[in-house]
C-alpha cells in the first residue's frame, strides 16, 4: 500500500508551499509568491508532485560525507545516518526544474510570461512520484543531492562492510523509530491507506525481512 496522492491543494496551501520554498531555496528569492503559486497550480491540476511535497509521510536517509565517500551508514557501523522526509527531495526536483526554466527564459525581465508558465510547471510536473520513490538515489543525484532509502543502506553496508549482524539490528531499530507506533510483524503489510506510514513501500519488505532475519531471532 502507499499513502494516498489524491487530491489537489487548497489556496490557502499552495500560498503556504509558494513561500516555504521561497524561504528555503536561494534559488527562488526573486521569484514574486503570486508567480511561484501560480506555477504550483497549474502543476497540481495534472501532476501529484505539488500534493505530495506538502502532504508525504514518507521518510528517506540523508546520507553523509565521510572517509572521501557519501555513506547513509552511521559512524558507529549501527545503523543510518539520519532521516529527512521525502518531500524534501520532491521540493528540490521542483526547485531544481523550475529555478532553471525561470533562469534560461529569463524571468527576471520577461515576467511570469504563459511561455516561461509552460516551461516551468513542466519541468517538474511530468515526473512520477511513485517512480521518484522507487528511484531515491537515482533522483537525488539528479539534483546533486545525497539521499537514499533503506535498501540501498542495506546494499551498501554489505559491498563495504565485512560484519552486519548488529548493523541489521541498528537499521530494524532506526525503521522502527519511525513509526508513529510499534507494529507488530503480521501487521506489517496491512497498514491501511488512511494511516499514512513513514516506511517507503520500497522499504518495506527490507523490513519485513529484518524482522525475521537471524540476527532479529538472536536479537
Amino acid at each position: 500500500m502507499i499513502e494516498n496522492q489524491s487530491g489537489t491543494l487548497t489556496n490557502e496551501q499552495l500560498v503556504e508551499l509558494a513561500k516555504d520554498l521561497i524561504d528555503d531555496y536561494a534559488e527562488l528569492q526573486n521569484v514574486k509568491t503570486d508567480d511561484l503559486v501560480k506555477i504550483l497550480s497549474s502543476a497540481d491540476k495534472n501532476s501529484d508532485m505539488v500534493y505530495t511535497m506538502l502532504t508525504s509521510k514518507y521518510q528517506i536517509i540523508e546520507m553523509k560525507f565521510r572517509d572521501g565517500d557519501w555513506t547513509p551508514i552511521n559512524d558507529k557501523g549501527t545503523g543510518v545516518t539520519g532521516t529527512v522526509p521525502a518531500s524534501k527531495l520532491l521540493r528540490e526536483i521542483a526547485v531544481d526544474g523550475i529555478s532553471y526554466q525561470l533562469n534560461y527564459n529569463d524571468y527576471e525581465h520577461h515576467g511570469l510570461t504563459d511561455n516561461i508558465l509552460y516551461f516551468a510547471v513542466n519541468s517538474f510536473a511530468t515526473y512520477d512520484v511513485d517512480w521518484i520513490y522507487k528511484n531515491v538515489k537515482h533522483y537525488s543525484d539528479l539534483v546533486n543531492k545525497h539521499y537514499c532509502d533503506f535498501s540501498y543502506a542495506k546494499i551498501y553496508q554489505y559491498m563495504h562492510f565485512k560484519d552486519h549482524d548488529e548493523f541489521e539490528m541498528g537499521l530494524l531499530d532506526d525503521m522502527v523509530k519511525i513509526y508513529d507506533d510499534q507494529i507488530k510483524c503480521d501487521e506489517f503489510y496491512m497498514i491501511s491507506e488512511d494511516k499514512a506510514k513513514r516506511i517507503l513501500p520500497c522499504d518495506r519488505k527490507v523490513m519485513w525481512d529484518l524482522m525475521y532475519s537471524d540476527a532479529a531471532k538472536k536479537h
